[in-house]
């Protein structure tokens, strides 16, 4: 009954929250029209409205935030926004935006949606919109290498696109691409010497679900965690030449299996809306046991948010002013914080 009753529950909030993002969203290619980008900036300037943060005549922001944060879903940036100070959140683009501030610094957080088009997009926007100083890609991503156990907060220092093996190195706060001889197939040995022993995310297209797939991955490329986001903010950042840092919390390990119904779950997250709930329907219906496994996976995931904005509201307080914050990419403490 229990069990029954928290699916009911969270299946009306998925479609409540499907509702409003329809209803406040606006279209992509209308973006390039000047009323609905005007639309968009008046939004994001109400948003961020503050004493010390006014919109100019022109509808632009007078002043860049310090941090934008790019979180996938929303239970990602959860733990962040709820300790957000002087908070406000706003919609466009049909992304959900929250502003406010966190130890000190003003922040603006962005729900890009799952994936690597979704995340890129939504980098580009939050760096048109609220022109943050630096960015943050986080949330969740699953362990590759056996060292890696639930709820590890990892720094990794190399990228890798799955889809074509290109890499980009972190160490120099503005991502920047490692070179390395056309064609060769993605693996730790053709990373440069001075690279090795990094911690590398891999960032693909699909949901890595099993044991075996993760084995693999982590053998062939030598990467250590894998997600579906973080390369491709880290792209807009070294297109436009943006420092970027990536934090991210294990939420299952290389020995777990994610249940498959959860991974089409994960899978059609990247739709979101009637496909979302549809996916959660067809696995009740399908596998009534399958209701254990989300419910296990939502307890997981809520711990996982809890840690993660800890330890970004630590790495923060660790700051002693705004410029320092640059430090931290630099910093030898960059690695994996148990």
């Amino acid at each position: 009954m229990f069990f029954r009753q928290f699916i009911i529950r969270w299946l009306t909030a998925q479609a409540m929250q499907a509702a409003k993002k329809e209803i406040f969203k606006t279209p992509e290619e209308d973006l390039e029209n000047p009323a609905a980008s005007k639309q968009l900036y008046n939004k994001c300037n109400e948003c961020c409205e503050s004493s010390e943060n006014q919109p100019d005549d022109s509808g632009t922001l007078l002043e860049a935030v310090d941090l934008g944060i790019v979180f996938a879903m929303p239970m990602e940036a959860a733990g962040v926004v709820d300790v957000l100070k002087q908070a406000r959140t706003t919609q466009g683009d049909g992304r959900t935006f929250h502003t406010g501030i966190l130890e000190g610094y003003r922040v603006a957080v962005v729900e890009s949606g799952v994936g690597q088009e979704n995340a890129g997009r939504a980098a580009e926007v939050l760096l048109d919109v609220f022109k943050p100083k630096r960015l943050l890609s986080a949330g969740y991503a699953g362990g590759l290498a056996k060292r890696l156990k639930r709820f590890n907060v990892c720094f990794p220092e190399i990228l890798v696109r799955e889809s074509d093996g290109k890499k980009l190195h972190l160490s120099n706060s503005v991502p920047e691409i490692i070179e390395e001889p056309p064609h060769t197939e993605p693996s730790e040995s053709s990373l440069p010497k001075k690279h090795a022993g990094k911690l590398i995310l891999l960032t693909t297209d699909f949901v890595v679900g099993s044991p075996k797939q993760k084995s693999l991955l982590n053998h062939q490329i030598g990467a250590e965690l894998v997600d579906m986001e973080t390369f491709a903010v880290a792209e807009v950042c070294r297109k436009q030449q943006v420092p970027f840092l990536a934090i991210r919390i294990i939420l299952d390990t290389a020995e777990e299996q994610i249940p498959k119904d959860v991974q089409r779950i994960l899978k059609n997250a990247e739709k979101g809306g009637a496909r979302l709930v549809g996916s959660v329907l067809g696995s009740i219906f399908s596998r009534p046991s399958s209701m254990v496994d989300l419910f296990s996976l939502k307890q997981r995931a809520l711990s996982a948010t809890d840690r993660l904005a800890k330890q970004i509201a630590a790495e923060l307080r660790k700051q002693h002013n705004r410029n320092d914050f640059l430090k931290m990419v630099n910093s030898d403490k960059i690695g994996l914080d148990h």
